[in-house]
C-alpha cells in the first residue's frame, strides 16, 4: 500500500496520512467531524475550565494541587467521572493522553496489508457480480469485545488512522438507518473524530450489551462489543444481555459481531476477546448491502429470461400438439 497522500485507488478510496478511506465514508466523516468535534471541544473546553476553578479553589487538583497534597491527580478515575459527558465523552489531546489511568484501554487503528483476517474485509466487486475485492487494510477496535463493570472507565486510545467511537444507533448515521444496539433508555454517544496519539474516555453506566462502531470506517467491520454487568447482581442469560439479530448490518460488521467469541456470554467469561481471536467466517457471494442477500442482478435476469424462453417453447410445442391432434382427428372422420 502505497505511504503517498491523497492516493485514489481501484476502489474509490483514497489514501493519506490517515490511511485508506472510502469515498463516501471520508464524505460521511467530514459531514459529521464538524459538528461533532465542535462540541467536543466546547464540553471539553468546559470541562478543563471547570477542573482550573477547583484548583484555584485550592483542593488539590490544577497547579494548586501541589500545595494540598491530597488531591486527587487529573488522570485518576475519579476526576474523570465527573468530567466525562454521557454523549461527547471525554477527549483527550495527544500530549494529554498519557496522563490519564483508566483501568480498561482499547487499542483504535488501521493495520495495513495482510492482517490477522485473511480477505477481510471485503468489498463487492461491482464489474464482476458475486465477487469480492479485498479491502488492503483492516480497521479495528482491540481488544473488540470486553466486560467491564457499570461505573467502569474505557480509554479508547487512536493508534493509527483517523477514527471514532460510535455508539449503534439510528443516529450514527440516519441516512443508512443504523440499528439500535445499545441499551435502551440509554444516550447516543460519539467521540470527536481522533488521530494517532489522541484518545477518549467513555463511562458506561446502564448494564447490558453495547456495540459501537467507527463512522469512517462503517461497513468495512471495524465495531466492537461491551458487556457492562455486575457478576454479583446480573445474570448475561437474562434479557437485558441478549443482543439483537443481524438485520441491517453491512456483512462485514456482521461477521465480526456474530462471531462466536463476541457472544455476550464469552465475552463475561473471557473478561476481553482479542481482534486476532475472532473468527470470521466467509463472506457469503450473496451479500451487497446491509441486512440484505440477493443473488447477483445480472444472473437473476438470465435466469428469468431463459425460464421465459423455456415457458414459451413449451407453450409453441403443446399448441402444435394440440393442432396435430386435431388434424388427425379430422381426417378419421373424413375416412370413416
Amino acid at each position: 500500500m502505497s505511504n503517498q497522500s491523497d492516493e485514489t485507488d481501484e476502489r474509490g478510496g483514497s489514501t493519506d496520512e490517515h490511511g485508506w478511506i472510502p469515498e463516501a465514508s471520508r464524505r460521511r466523516v467530514i459531514k459529521f467531524g464538524g459538528a461533532a468535534a465542535a462540541a467536543a471541544t466546547l464540553g471539553g473546553a468546559g470541562m478543563v475550565a471547570g477542573q482550573q476553578d477547583d484548583g484555584e479553589d485550592g483542593d488539590g487538583s490544577g497547579d494548586d494541587g501541589d500545595d494540598g497534597g491530597d488531591g486527587e491527580s487529573a488522570g485518576s478515575d475519579a476526576v474523570l467521572d465527573d468530567l466525562v459527558d454521557p454523549t461527547f465523552g471525554y477527549p483527550l489531546a495527544a500530549d494529554e493522553t498519557d496522563g490519564v489511568t483508566v483501568e480498561h484501554v482499547v487499542d483504535v487503528t488501521t493495520e495495513e496489508g495482510e492482517g490477522d483476517h485473511p480477505q477481510f474485509p471485503s468489498e463487492p466487486d461491482e464489474d464482476s457480480p458475486g465477487s469480492f475485492l479485498e479491502v488492503p487494510a483492516e480497521f479495528l477496535f482491540d481488544p473488540v469485545g470486553l466486560q467491564i463493570e457499570p461505573g467502569d472507565l474505557v480509554q479508547f486510545v487512536d493508534v493509527n488512522g483517523l477514527h471514532t467511537v460510535t455508539a449503534f444507533t439510528e443516529l450514527a448515521e440516519p441516512d443508512l438507518e443504523v440499528p439500535r444496539r445499545v441499551p435502551e433508555g440509554v444516550e447516543p454517544f460519539t467521540s470527536p473524530p481522533l488521530t494517532p496519539g489522541q484518545s477518549w474516555v467513555y463511562e458506561f453506566t446502564e448494564p447490558g450489551v453495547y456495540d459501537y462502531l467507527c463512522l469512517p470506517h462503517l461497513g468495512l467491520g471495524m465495531v466492537g462489543r461491551i458487556v457492562v454487568i455486575d457478576p454479583e447482581e446480573d445474570d448475561v442469560s437474562d434479557d437485558a444481555f441478549s443482543v439483537p439479530g443481524p438485520e441491517g448490518l453491512f456483512p462485514n460488521d456482521r461477521r465480526v459481531l456474530t462471531a462466536p467469541e463476541l457472544e455476550p456470554a464469552n465475552v463475561v467469561e473471557q473478561g476481553t476477546v482479542a481482534w486476532a481471536d475472532l473468527s470470521l467466517g466467509e463472506p457469503s457471494p450473496t451479500e451487497t448491502e446491509a441486512g440484505t442477500e440477493t443473488e447477483p442482478e445480472g444472473e437473476t435476469e438470465t435466469e428469468a429470461e431463459a425460464g421465459t424462453e423455456t415457458e414459451t417453447a413449451a407453450e409453441d410445442e403443446t399448441e402444435t400438439t394440440t393442432a396435430d391432434d386435431a388434424g388427425t382427428s379430422t381426417e378419421t372422420e373424413a375416412d370413416g
